[in-house]
């Protein structure tokens, strides 16, 4: 257990900097007005130079989608989001919004650390795979800066305003200082009044099973010679075990993962390494180059 406690409920983080970051990068999925991103950006607007940049509209479930690869051009709208904040929305998704701000606006001295969120909703188990606000942290880190991306929140004021000030603790912090590179964390916290959240614990993802369904719509397809499909998504965690992030957020306590871009199975390749008669020879048998 990490012994962080929540700003007014206990103490600050330990060895907490005051000069660092002087730079951070905000983005999210939910679009660039939403609450919990403008909370965070207040917050550290007057401790860090604060930059915005966020998709104009909700684009949730985005993953690390980068729209600018196809189109090859990205439409942006500098916006008012307060003193001393500069804010950019783009016409995109999070993953763009991170790699505009990263690789134009600020390519020429890039920030201390992106901060993806606040998400209204947490990101638990295998949510990391298609969460948009996982995937810009984890963009960011692919772009060799540190990166957390922040999710969850029951989106009262008071909770929000208390939820921002810690991250902003959290963001001096050595945790989040000594990263690596290509190292990121998620942040899960439970959607309950901050009063009752019970702490902060480093864990694992834990299960999820997943379904997946496409069914027939009654709705008519664009053209006549289409079919529409509806599609849902749905899951539920397989087990709480303790140690995991979804035991964490049960017992109303702030579930902290750390990640990395790198998903090499290391364990796989040692063990294909020590023993290839796993792995067809080539030429195929019988075949021919």
């Amino acid at each position: 257990m990490l012994p962080i406690l929540l700003v007014g409920m206990g103490l600050p983080l330990p060895g907490q900097s005051q000069d660092w970051p002087r730079r951070v990068l905000i983005t999210n999925d939910d679009g660039i007005d939403d609450s919990g991103l403008l909370a965070l950006a207040r917050a550290f607007a007057p401790v860090a130079e604060t930059y915005v940049v966020a998709p104009m509209e909700n684009r949730s479930g985005s993953s690390a989608y980068l729209s600018a690869i196809s189109q090859r051009q990205l439409e942006v709208q500098k916006r008012d989001l307060g003193e001393g904040i500069t804010a950019y929305a783009v016409d995109g998704y999070p993953a763009d919004a991170v790699t505009f701000g990263l690789t134009a606006l600020l390519a020429d001295d890039p920030p201390d650390l992106v901060i993806s969120g606040i998400n209204s909703g947490p990101n638990l188990t295998d949510d990391a795979y298609l969460s948009g606000t996982i995937g810009a942290a984890r963009i960011a880190a692919l772009l060799g800066v540190r990166a957390m991306a922040v999710s969850g929140h029951n989106g009262e004021p008071e909770t929000l305003a208390s939820l921002a000030a810690w991250i902003v603790q959290v963001a001096g912090s050595p945790l989040v200082r000594g990263l690596e590179s290509r190292q990121y964390l998620t942040v899960s916290i439970p959607r309950v009044p901050a009063a009752e959240i019970g702490g902060v614990d480093v864990t694992i993802r834990g299960p999820r099973t997943w379904r997946l369904d496409f069914e027939p719509s009654d709705e008519p397809a664009s053209q006549a010679d289409r079919e529409l499909w509806a599609f849902t998504i749905s899951g539920q965690a397989a087990a709480t075990p303790e140690g995991t992030d979804t035991h964490a957020y049960g017992a109303n306590r702030i579930a902290i993962v750390p990640m990395r871009v790198d998903e090499q199975d290391y364990d796989l390749l040692k063990k294909l390494q020590r023993d290839g008669s796993q792995i067809p020879d080539w030429p195929p048998s019988g075949g021919s180059r």
